[in-house]
């Protein structure tokens, strides 16, 4: 049997319809929120906001389009999905973009109160037991959840009911800092070793949860290379980096020199400094799935800046 699984950041899949946290700029008559209200009630003004007070929108239907057509592309049985608001969403995007394409669907909450983006699974093939580690904590934090958004992990079954491969899909803290903290060289380390943590809770939870002969795979946005000192775990554990040298499916029209490994996902021009193109999306292979890997493949974007998400999609073929 061949299976193909993929990781897929799709960039802020908001809802059309924001209903939850308390919006107190309408009582001030604002006319920043691009919308029209009618309420009869004075406690049921209510939108999302993200972390900064700003409104949470649906994606252009230009990009929610376009992060369609890279998925259906790529023709993958099962994505290991980031960046999505909540189940009905990722529902809505199969059903109305993907022809209903993905029988299984699944989003669970996750801890992120800020963007309030989760984890999500496409999949074709059936999913047994869906398991979020969101409550995991690690020995250094254990004040709060360590996970700033979710580790999750998903049975992947044959046609009989049973279980062919396991998935663990997460999305680490970012190396993105606000410009207006007071201290970014300190919110930057933080974020370093957050990560770090986050990673190495992974392992601890998957050497839990698996034995050293068992196929299993872990992918998503790591925010961090695959040889960065943040992710060591990973190779500590033995897990096999499948992206080492993928194919890619499609070109970028640029003028901008492209680095020789097609082993990248993520690009970034910092002012003043030279490009930058790093895999950031990965997919880690067990020592035992490691054998049955055939190919690997990232799907390439078509403008360098970004292409209805700023993450190119990266998935693998195995025969199981």
């Amino acid at each position: 049997m061949t299976l193909t699984v993929g990781t897929f950041n799709l960039n802020n899949l908001f809802d059309r319809w924001n209903f939850a946290g308390a919006v107190d700029v309408l009582a001030q008559g604002t006319s920043s929120v691009p919308a029209t209200y009618t309420f009869d009630d004075e406690h049921r003004r209510r939108l999302q906001l993200d972390g900064h007070g700003k409104l949470l929108v649906a994606k252009k239907p230009e990009d929610t389009t376009r992060v369609a057509e890279r998925l259906l592309a790529a023709n993958v049985d099962v994505w290991v999905v980031q960046e999505v608001e909540n189940a009905d969403v990722l529902r809505e995007f199969n059903r109305d973009h993907l022809d209903g394409g993905y029988e299984h669907v699944m989003v669970i909450d996750g801890n992120d109160s800020t963007r309030f983006i989760d984890i999500g699974i496409l999949s074709r093939r059936p999913l047994g037991g869906v398991t979020s580690y969101q409550r995991a904590f690690h020995p250094d934090v254990p004040d709060r959840p360590i996970f700033s958004r979710d580790l999750v992990e998903a049975e992947i079954l044959d046609v009989r009911g049973r279980n062919v491969l396991t998935v663990f899909g997460t999305h680490l803290k970012s190396k993105f800092v606000d410009f207006t903290v007071a201290n970014p060289v300190a919110a930057f380390e933080a974020a370093q070793l957050l990560r770090t943590q986050q990673a190495d809770t992974i392992m601890r939870i998957i050497a839990q949860r698996t034995s050293t002969r068992q196929r299993f795979l872990l992918c998503g946005d790591m925010n961090d290379t695959p040889d960065s000192p943040a992710l060591a775990a990973y190779q500590k554990a033995g897990l096999v980096n499948a992206l080492l040298t993928p194919t890619e499916i499609g070109a970028v029209t640029t003028t901008v020199d492209l680095p020789a490994n097609p082993a990248w996902t993520s690009t970034f021009k910092e002012s003043g400094q030279p490009r930058t193109f790093d895999l950031i999306d990965q997919i880690w292979l067990s020592p035992a799935l490691a054998p049955r890997l055939q190919e690997a493949f990232i799907g390439r974007r078509r403008k360098l800046a970004r292409d209805g998400t700023d993450h190119d999609p990266a998935w693998i073929s195995l025969d199981l």
